[in-house]
C-alpha cells in the first residue's frame, strides 16, 4: 500500500544504442536510472533542481571536469539537463512523480498437465 503524498524525482537517462545500418539513424530510448524519495512535493522539486545540477549520466566516455551543463524545464515541469564536453554530449531528464500505486502481483501456478490424447479417440 502507499502512504497519500509519497514523491520521487525520477532519473531518466538517454541509452544510445547504435544503428544496425548505415542508412539509419541511431537508435535512442529513455531509460529509468535512478529512483530517489522525498518528504513532499515541494521537497522533491528541490531535489530534483539539485541534481539537475550535479547528477553524472553514465557515459560512453568519462565526464571531465570544466564540462558544460545547460538545464531546461519543460512546460510541464520536466528538467532536462545536456552535458557537453568537447565533441560529445550526453543527456537526461529528471520529473517529480508521485507514487501512486506499488503492487506486486502474486505468480500464477503453473497449468496443469493435460492427459494425453490418443489418435482416433482410443
Amino acid at each position: 500500500m502507499v502512504a497519500d503524498g509519497d514523491w520521487y524525482v525520477l532519473v531518466e537517462e538517454d541509452r544510445n544504442h547504435g544503428s544496425n545500418s548505415s542508412y539509419s539513424p541511431d537508435v535512442h530510448r529513455w531509460q529509468l536510472s535512478r529512483e530517489e524519495q522525498a518528504t513532499d512535493r515541494e521537497a522533491a522539486s528541490d531535489l530534483a533542481e539539485e541534481l539537475a545540477r550535479t547528477h553524472l549520466p553514465r557515459s560512453p566516455s568519462p565526464i571531465k571536469a570544466g564540462h558544460g551543463r545547460r538545464i531546461y524545464r519543460l512546460p510541464d515541469g520536466t528538467l532536462l539537463v545536456r552535458i557537453t564536453d568537447g565533441s560529445d554530449q550526453v543527456h537526461f531528464r529528471l520529473t517529480v512523480a508521485e507514487l501512486i500505486s506499488d503492487v506486486t502481483e502474486a505468480k500464477e501456478p503453473p497449468p496443469a498437465p493435460q492427459s494425453k490424447r490418443r489418435l482416433f479417440g482410443r
